[in-house]
């Protein structure tokens, strides 16, 4: 699973049901609210993920992490530290555009001594996901090809250029 849809953000969202924020609550080991065999406030990311797998989703915790991000469920120090990054490094400046996403995630893990997977996995996701009203332009016209396509009115030429053929093959 690449890009989860809304609906099924949304979903894992309700079935967690609840949220954490570190500013609210530190339990982490050595945290404030932190004591040994005393329960957390919140549900763990890997109590919930049992949660699922009973349900028969399957997922992992990293994945759940950045969908609950997505969905300001979960906030922790450095997802904001990493979040805040980002809005600055993208944000068009005055003399111009900002950083492209990539290069922006490249130099937070740089600067932050992450790797970038791990920046990525605390950015909630940010592209328009399949399934969801608002499809961009190229994903009508992407729409659009398959259903021609499907249709048998485009083929494929040996140069992979697709060619209008009337459903009669190669022209």
């Amino acid at each position: 699973m690449k890009t989860p849809s809304k609906d099924f953000i949304d979903l894992i969202c309700r079935e967690y049901g609840d949220s954490y924020n570190d500013e609210v609550e530190d339990s982490s080991p050595g945290g404030l609210d932190w004591k040994p065999g005393k329960k957390a406030n919140h549900k763990s990311l890997v109590a919930f993920q049992r949660e699922l797998k009973g349900k028969g989703i399957e997922i992992s915790t990293g994945k759940i992490r950045k969908i609950l991000i997505t969905g300001n469920l979960w906030s922790t120090e450095r997802s904001r530290e990493v979040g805040a990054l980002y809005e600055t490094l993208t944000e068009p400046k005055p003399d111009g555009e900002g950083l492209s996403a990539d290069e922006a995630r490249k130099r937070i893990a740089k600067e932050l001594e992450l790797s970038q997977g791990m920046v990525t996995m605390l950015l909630p996701y940010d592209r328009v996901v399949y399934g969801v009203p608002g499809k961009s332009s190229n994903a009508v016209r992407c729409d659009r090809s398959r259903s021609k396509r499907r249709a048998g009115s485009v083929s494929s030429s040996p140069a992979g250029m697709q060619t209008e053929t009337g459903g009669k093959g190669f022209r």
